[in-house]
């Protein structure tokens, strides 16, 4: 059998080259690019027809390719499933090593409310983004088409060997509380339409549907969104923007933060306070969302010893205690006002040593119960006129804790991604903070021995001070506890299939049961949880129903 003997990524590399001097293989794996890369795909355009025909040179078989020659031979029964190899095969494994396939998705190029001295402005690009990142680069040839954007991410997915049926939508771009209403039930609504048609028969013409009926399909659709997340500014957080944001089902807010000292925000010219960002932050909570901060080490005005305290201050009290962190260090970018104040020698941003010291002292302080992101902007070097271009930052990072024996105990360095999962190793762990109203519980099973997470829940259990906070849409949430996040890490595996690692193994359900328990003997009458579309009917199956926008059930019936 072909692919017995593959253990390593260099005897995939030797497998390859032998595919290319085996005619009859070589045939074979020329039928498989055919049917992966479609000649009317904008996503291949750029492929030419020797490619397909095996004309002149002939191209080496990629990942995506020989994957797709071991899913044929394993249903053909000419191979017998090693589901190592299948995971060597999947090119860019972390795309779903976290249990869920991410979206990036940028909005069009529109105005920002913010003067904000770092953040560049290029032309027909949203505020604060260049066309030559990534995802940017990605919205720019699709002309910022929700719908294209989100169908060729699916099958850039799905042709590296990606589950795409899990979900979560990440849109990026500008301020989203800034755009119009209009807009952006549109952008959304094109959005779930393209994850709907993704491996469906019958496709749904724009306009077809009413936004409602887009997203009561996407609950039972192949590709389903269980989370959706926008980005904005604190300043714009309120109960009214709260319940528009649930209308288009939106999970999780990230909120550009930058630091928490007042005057630095106001020579940085961020136009907010501290105090608007734990407003903000609190109404957040309340309202079960999930929170991300924006941070952003490095501005001018600041320092290192400034920035280290500025961290400890975000989980030091009640005001703050975000969910999630993205560390964007200040950076000079040529299209904004900072590389003006740069040239007159009005700024020296921190030497490489200066700032990876900030970031491990960073890295050593964040609570079990937070998930580090990112800890550098993926920039293009190109773009830097001055600042650290280290793109790798967390491999420094991960060389240091090896060199002083520490660990990063965030939940992005514990997951147990493709690790082995030993049930009877995973222990019930749990941890509870306080917030300005509400005390926050976080449940998980680890392995404290191997610092692995295999899952989580958030338990929100607000004050009664918290009680009747809320009015229209969001008055379910009266009364109840929350649960704002449940999550189980590891290889993401289809919904339809049993899960022989850490995913679909019950561990959910578990923790969801701890929670409802918790709830019960604190005196709630009710659970409310903040559902992705998608997640919808596993939530029905274990007792809950639609209550507006979120999933609820009653422990007095």
């Amino acid at each position: 059998m072909l692919f017995n003997d593959i253990t390593t990524e260099e005897a995939i590399e030797k497998l390859k080259r032998s595919a290319v001097n085996d005619n009859a293989l070589y045939s074979r794996i020329i039928r498989i690019r055919r049917g992966l890369y479609s000649q009317n795909d904008k996503t291949t355009a750029w492929i030419k027809e020797s490619t397909f025909a095996g004309i002149g040179v002939k191209k080496t078989p990629t990942n995506a390719e020989m994957l797709a020659l071991y899913k044929e031979m394993v249903v053909a029964g000419e191979q017998t499933p090693i589901p190592h190899v299948e995971l060597l095969l999947k090119k860019i494994k972390t795309r779903s090593n976290s249990g869920v396939a991410v979206v990036s998705l940028l909005t069009k190029p529109y105005a920002c409310p913010g003067k904000c001295i770092y953040c560049p402005t290029e032309k027909n690009m949203p505020k604060s983004y260049l066309s030559k990142e990534p995802a940017a680069a990605r919205a720019l040839r699709n002309k910022f088409d929700p719908y294209e954007q989100t169908y060729q991410r699916l099958r850039a997915l799905a042709v590296n060997g990606h589950p795409t049926d899990k979900l979560e939508i990440i849109v990026i771009g500008g301020t989203w509380s800034f755009y119009h209403p209009k807009y952006q039930e549109e952008f959304i609504g094109e959005v779930f339409r393209a994850c709907n048609n993704f491996h469906a028969e019958t496709e749904i013409k724009k306009g077809e549907k009413s936004f409602a009926e887009l997203l009561t399909t996407n609950e039972s659709a192949s590709c389903r969104v269980i989370g959706l997340s926008v980005e904005t500014r604190p300043d714009y957080i309120n109960e009214k923007e709260l319940a528009r944001m649930r209308s288009l089902g939106v999970t999780k807010v990230e909120i550009g933060v930058q630091h928490l000292d007042n005057d630095i925000l106001a020579h940085n010219k961020r136009g907010m306070t501290k105090e608007d960002i734990a407003e903000a932050t609190e109404l957040l909570q309340n309202a079960c969302f999930k929170v991300v901060y924006h941070m952003m080490p490095n501005l001018p005005g600041s320092d290192p010893d400034k920035d280290k305290a500025m961290f400890t201050e975000l989980f030091a009290g009640v005001l703050y205690q975000p969910d999630m962190l993205k560390i964007y260090p200040c950076m000079v970018l040529k299209k904004s006002l900072l590389y003006k104040i740069w040239a007159q020698g009005g700024f020296r941003p921190y030497t490489d040593p200066e700032l990876l010291d900030v970031l491990i002292a960073v890295k050593k302080k964040i609570p079990p119960y937070v998930r580090i992101i990112r800890v550098i902007r993926d920039i293009p070097a190109t773009y830097i006129i001055a600042g650290s271009k280290i793109s790798n930052l967390r491999q420094h990072i991960l060389e240091d804790q090896k060199k002083n024996h520490w660990q990063c105990t965030c939940i992005r360095c514990r997951e147990i991604r493709s690790g082995e999962f030993d049930a009877e190793k995973f222990k019930l762990s749990r941890i509870e903070y306080r917030t300005q109203t509400g005390t926050e519980i976080f449940l998980s099973y680890e392995n404290t021995a191997d610092n692995k997470l295999a899952a989580f829940l958030r338990l929100r259990l607000p004050d009664k001070t918290a009680d009747a906070r809320f009015q229209d849409d969001l008055a379910v949430l009266d009364g109840a506890a929350l649960v704002r996040e449940l999550h189980t890490y590891g290889h993401l595996v289809a919904l339809n299939e049993k899960g022989e690692q850490s995913q679909h193994r019950g561990l959910g359900k578990s923790l969801l049961e701890e929670a409802e328990r918790i709830a019960l003997e604190s005196g709630y009458r009710k659970m409310a949880i903040i559902s992705g579309i998608g997640v919808r009917d596993y939530y029905r199956k274990r007792g809950y129903a639609l209550d507006r926008t979120y999933m609820v059930k009653y422990f007095n019936k």
